[in-house]
């Protein structure tokens, strides 16, 4: 069986033993609020993984753009939802022809959008579930009020080819309680059921739980990274996945290099306290700054300098966004540690592949 330290680097490697418990803890916190799982596959793209998420109970999956859908539904999965606006001929045809193999659900926060959609759906005999999107504060896409959630859903429920499911928010927030009610009651006087009220946000369940939500949507809790560890929404010991690197270069006083940069751990959540990513071998260095191909390595914190990593040393580094950094690899790699980590700064011998999963959605972004 092969070794992680006998991997070439970069390459990004899964602790199965903290997926698999990490899958298993955030489906046992929904299963004691009530609410459906529905996992959100961008964090990891790998078809292997969503079926641990349904064979540990989750009830569909969601998937950002169709080129991903297309990539599940064909390994088998027949509930999806997609929660962002398609525009466009190409998407409406792609759309319908996932409609006629398994349950598809879209959200929309446009009358132009729904429309596209239900005369699609209308001319090809298939029937689609709109959601419609509030925004909770992110500016990005979402209705900004009861009211044109009521107009928006009357035009849906009106329309062929399509069937209005409820709402859908991202992230969660309290003040969707308040905003929940009201569109309830209007469209209740409007005799149009609210089913489904999707909500969304790693660590935001009990959340979700108070708005009302039937279900939640959370991806990067099958990983975890120090975007959900500065949260307070898990501990280090809890990121599932890292980058295998090695160190290149320590001729600069005070930093050493990877071969790892933005081409390779992604630099969309970069921190402007310098704090990149955490090295599992060394805690007090970090990943302070990327190029395309090199990080840096901040070794200002450490208590003893002797300890810096050497050249050819090869550590783990967990990054600040894994979803970003799934997009990046081709293949992921998942071990089991056999024995205990030395204490040393030197990587386990005994980290043990077990499985070479290909990343089939990376690069899905049609």
């Amino acid at each position: 069986m092969q070794r992680v330290a006998d991997l070439d680097t970069p390459s990004m490697v899964v602790d199965l033993d903290k997926l698999e418990a990490n899958i298993q803890r955030l489906q046992a916190s929904l299963d004691s609020l009530g609410l459906a799982n529905r996992p959100h596959i961008k964090t990891h793209k790998i078809p292997a993984i969503g079926h641990m998420q349904i064979a540990a109970g989750a009830k569909g999956i969601t998937c950002q753009k169709l080129g991903e859908a297309e990539i599940f539904a064909d390994a088998g999965f027949d509930d999806i939802l997609i929660p962002y606006n398609l525009v466009g001929a190409p998407k409406m045809e792609r759309l319908t022809r996932l409609a006629r193999r398994v349950k598809m659900t879209v959200a929309v926060d446009g009358a132009v959008a729904a429309r596209a959609i239900a005369e699609a759906c209308d001319a090809a005999g298939v029937e689609v579930t709109l959601l419609i999107e509030v925004d909770t504060g992110m500016h990005r896409a979402g209705v900004q009020s009861p009211e044109d959630a009521q107009t928006l859903a009357r035009a849906i429920a009106d329309s062929p080819g399509v069937r209005f499911g409820g709402l859908m928010c991202y992230p969660t927030k309290p003040a969707m309680v308040a905003f929940h009610a009201e569109v309830r009651d209007r469209l209740t006087r409007d005799g149009i059921p609210l089913e489904q009220f999707s909500g969304g946000g790693t660590g935001a369940q009990q959340v979700s739980k108070d708005a009302g939500c039937t279900e939640h949507r959370s991806g990067t809790y099958s990983y975890n990274d120090l975007s959900v560890w500065r949260a307070g929404n898990c501990e280090l010991d809890q990121c599932a996945m890292s980058v295998l690197v090695t160190v290149v270069s320590t001729s600069c006083p005070g930093f050493s290099t990877i071969d790892g940069g933005s081409k390779t751990f992604t630099n969309d959540a970069l921190q402007t306290t310098g704090v990149n990513g955490y090295v599992r071998e060394f805690p007090e260095i970090y990943l302070e700054k990327m190029s395309e191909e090199h990080g840096v390595l901040n070794l200002s914190r450490l208590t003893d300098a002797s300890a810096r990593p050497r050249v050819g040393d090869k550590i783990h580094v967990i990054p600040n966004h894994a979803c970003g950094t799934t997009n990046l690899h081709d293949v992921v790699y998942g071990y089991r540690a056999h024995g205990s980590r030395p204490g040393d700064g030197t990587l386990s011998g005994d980290e043990l592949i077990e499985v070479e999963w290909p990343v089939p959605a990376r690069g899905k972004i049609r």
